[in-house]
């Protein structure tokens, strides 16, 4: 009886093992799915901006002024549409110098083509791209060139952070984060202040009440296995890749195991839509007392 005691429970215990690993694998895949749903947005807002006239005479007349005010007219609906307080927008100038950027008017003339591989990307192609890219930051850039007459007269990028993707998988009792690599903070200058975990830095702002519980876990064999398991909390990770298709951390997420018996509905729930889009669905008039048969 005992022996056979011993046999259910671990057949149970590796049964139970395999769900929660499944279900942290289905949460690092939608996590994955909401970053290219970010990724199509800021792609989608970059090449709108690098069609405004406004901007374009502001390039032609090298005016820093005209650039910038149009950026602080045009980002305000932008994110209030998409419900993105994390927007920003960088404009380069055609030899690749940072020429405006939306958050800063006195910062500009940083030389951008040594270390931006993205930038160097499409002014050889002269074609829009989107991708986790590192340069004094790590976080979604979406590029573009800008063009008049056929004539590139300079790019811009709209630059994201992870914090609406954090927020989404909070609503639903997940959480989230980003561990870059300490070796990159000599090309990611403005994130040397961030919080530290072992040999890495944790980007997200709002999760100082995670670093007890990340030290602890924060091992290159946890990493690399991509699972772990505290308590009654699951963890899951997966490598972050740049551009350049090189590592340069991981995506981290937790939750309690109770969401187990939610997996389904979980995975369902989470699927990226466009409701924070302000979109009308309209559907034909029904005639009143009209049969109607569905198929």
């Amino acid at each position: 009886m005992l022996t056979l005691g011993i046999f259910i429970y671990k057949v149970n215990h590796n049964l139970y093992i395999e769900d929660a690993k499944n279900s942290v694998e289905s949460v690092l895949g939608l996590t994955q799915e909401l970053l290219e749903h970010e990724k199509q947005l800021a792609l989608s807002i970059a090449l709108i901006l690098s069609n405004n006239e406004t901007l374009k005479q502001g390039y032609l007349q090298n005016n820093r002024t005209l650039l910038f005010q149009t950026l602080q007219n045009e980002l305000p609906s932008i994110k209030n549409y998409l419900h993105m307080d994390n927007l920003e927008v960088q404009l380069h100038s055609k030899e690749g110098k940072a020429l405006v950027r939306s958050w800063n008017f006195q910062s500009y003339g940083d030389e951008l083509l040594s270390f931006r591989k993205g930038i160097n990307l499409v002014h050889e192609h002269q074609t829009p791209l989107v991708s986790i890219e590192l340069g004094k930051r790590l976080n979604i850039k979406a590029l573009a060139p800008v063009f008049e007459q056929s004539e590139r007269i300079g790019s811009l990028e709209v630059i994201l952070n992870f914090n609406t993707i954090a927020r989404k998988l909070s609503d639903k009792k997940i959480h989230f984060v980003i561990l870059m690599d300490k070796k990159f903070l000599d090309i990611g200058e403005w994130m040397k202040d961030k919080t530290s975990i072992n040999e890495f830095i944790l980007l997200n702002d709002d999760c100082a009440y995670c670093i007890p519980t990340l030290e602890t876990l924060i091992r290159k064999q946890t990493l690399e296995e991509g699972f772990a398991r505290s308590n009654t909390t699951l963890f899951g990770f997966t490598p972050l890749f740049d551009i350049e298709n090189k590592q340069v951390g991981y995506i981290g997420v937790w939750f309690d195991e109770s969401l187990l018996k939610e997996s389904l509905l979980l995975k369902a729930s989470l699927t990226p839509t466009l409701e924070s889009l302000h979109v009308t669905r309209l559907h034909p008039e029904i005639p009143k007392n009209h049969e109607i048969e569905i198929r």
